[in-house]
C-alpha cells in the first residue's frame, strides 16, 4: 500500500458525488480510484490492488446489488470489504446487500466522518486477518502431499 492509507474504489453514477468522495478521501491519505458503471467496477476490480470498494446500490448499466453478488464469487468481504451507499435506507435493500456478502452501507447525504471511520475499521480488519494469515501459514506444518 505504499505511502497510502488504503486503495479505495468509489462506484457511483454520479459524477459529483464521486468527486467529493475521491477529493475527500484522498485529502484522507487514501488512494482513490472512480468508477460510473457496474460492469466498470467488475473490470476494475478483476484488474486487482483494491482494498475496499464503495459501492452505490442504483447504477445505470449493473446494480450495485448485482456487481456485489459477481464480486463475491470470487472475493470474499475480509478480502475486499464492500461498503454500499444507497439514498434511501429501505431496509429489504439493505438486508440484501448483507445477505450478498457486503460488509457495510451508508446512506445518502453521506455523512464523511462517519464514512471515513467504517472505512478505517473495515481496512483494519482486513489487515489483521491478512497478519494472521500470513503468520499461520509461516507456522503451518510441512504439507505431506
Amino acid at each position: 500500500m505504499g505511502d497510502s492509507h488504503g486503495h479505495i474504489l468509489i462506484a457511483d453514477d454520479g459524477r459529483v458525488m464521486r468527486t467529493v468522495l475521491s477529493r475527500k478521501l484522498t485529502e484522507k491519505g487514501y488512494t482513490v480510484n472512480e468508477s460510473e458503471g457496474g460492469n466498470k467496477t467488475l473490470e476494475l476490480i478483476a484488474s486487482g490492488g483494491y482494498d475496499l470498494l464503495v459501492l452505490d446500490i442504483i447504477m445505470p448499466d449493473l446494480g450495485g446489488l448485482e456487481v456485489l453478488q459477481r464480486i463475491r464469487e470470487t472475493l470474499s468481504p475480509t478480502e475486499l470489504p464492500v461498503i454500499m451507499a444507497t439514498a434511501n435506507d429501505e431496509s429489504e435493500d439493505i438486508v440484501r446487500a448483507f445477505e450478498l456478502g457486503a460488509n457495510d452501507y451508508v446512506t445518502k447525504p453521506i455523512n464523511f466522518p462517519v464514512l471515513v471511520a467504517r472505512i478505517d475499521t473495515h481496512l483494519r480488519l482486513k489487515r489483521a486477518t491478512e497478519e494472521l494469515r500470513n503468520q499461520l501459514d509461516r507456522h503451518a506444518p510441512p504439507s505431506t502431499s
